[in-house]
């Protein structure tokens, strides 16, 4: 059994690129979810009002899966 600690230890795990961290993607989610709302209060373009809510709730799946992700 020892061999197979021997082993393990040596293995390094290689930290996330720093585009996949989570403040970074958090910011991004945050900015997502921001755009949806102003597209939804917005009294001009109903195509952007059509699009709000979908934008929204992408921003917020975003940010759930995001906050998972190691810091």
């Amino acid at each position: 059994m020892s061999w197979r600690r021997g082993a393990q230890m040596t293995q390094q795990r290689r930290p996330w690129p720093r585009w996949l961290r989570r403040g970074v993607l958090e910011n991004a989610a945050t900015l997502v979810i921001a755009a949806g709302v102003l597209m939804l209060l917005q009294p001009v373009s109903m195509t952007l009002y059509s699009y709000s809510f979908v934008t929204t709730l992408a921003g917020v799946a975003m940010f759930t899966i995001v906050s998972k992700f190691p810091e």
